[in-house]
């Protein structure tokens, strides 16, 4: 079931109609599907699943590389260059010509969202942190990179103003003063994720805090702490080493 809300104050076409956007939606990951995987096949090993789908991925991306298009059960993936020639002759200028993968949804997901139902969530929710990503190692609610890309995710994220304590911070599960995030830092501020540049943290465990004001400036401003913990390995390092499998799962290459 697929739960979603009106945006409020985000009109669309009138005064009367308002956008929607999906809340409390489940983030699975690679894990996730070995997991089912095992549970269907039970002669499979962790390892062997994980193989074989590191090994598509890797036969997926050479073909495309190669200049092929990959049609799957899943999803048809076309590429192709976008740009404008000076002339017929001209050759190949990366300064002028964008490649892209184009994505299209195959059969197996077309009916999925087919029989994907729909339900309005009972109340108007304030702002929800759904998932921290690291992008730098592509951990999902666990591990920190300091000086890397952080991706929050969720509903009515966008942080309004800097007055008032607005703005990400970073809470030292073991005591002390919490960390701000410069707002220079933040590189992405929307209703539906922010992206900021993570401060040199030292390591230890660490929660996510926003805190944010919408609509009246007379309201007091809404803060909301992510539940999960999530870990520094290296104090102010760039280089996680990764994670086990019970904690966490490793970045998709």
């Amino acid at each position: 079931m697929l739960e979603y809300t009106p945006e409020d104050g985000e009109a669309a076409e009138g005064p009367e109609e308002f956008r929607v956007r999906a809340v409390n939606v489940a983030p699975y990951t690679q894990n996730d599907i070995v997991e089912r995987i095992l549970r269907v096949c039970g002669g499979l090993t962790r390892s062997e699943v994980v193989s074989v789908l590191e090994a598509e991925k890797q036969a997926i991306g050479d073909l495309i590389a190669g200049g092929g298009s990959v049609s799957t059960g899943l999803f048809s993936a076309f590429p192709g260059v976008q740009g404008l020639s000076g002339s017929p002759e001209e050759a190949f200028d990366p300064g002028k010509y964008q490649v892209r993968i184009e994505l299209y949804p195959g059969a197996v997901l077309r009916s999925a969202a087919s029989r994907l139902q729909a339900k309005r969530d009972g109340e108007s929710p304030g702002t929800v942190i759904s998932s921290v990503t690291d992008l730098k190692t592509g951990s999902v609610n666990w591990a920190l990179t300091p000086g890397q890309n952080l991706r929050l995710s969720g509903v009515k994220l966008k942080i309004a103003g800097e007055e008032n304590g607005a703005g990400l911070y970073f809470v030292p599960q073991s005591g002390g003063a919490e960390v701000r995030v410069d707002p220079a830092d933040i590189v992405v501020n929307s209703p539906a994720e922010v992206i900021a540049v993570i401060p040199p943290l030292p390591a230890g465990v660490w929660r996510v805090r926003l805190v944010t004001r919408r609509s009246s400036s007379k309201r007091p401003p809404c803060s909301v702490t992510f539940d999960n913990d999530l870990l520094v390995a290296h104090a102010g390092g760039y280089g996680f080493a990764g994670f086990t499998e019970d904690k966490g799962e490793q970045p998709w290459h």
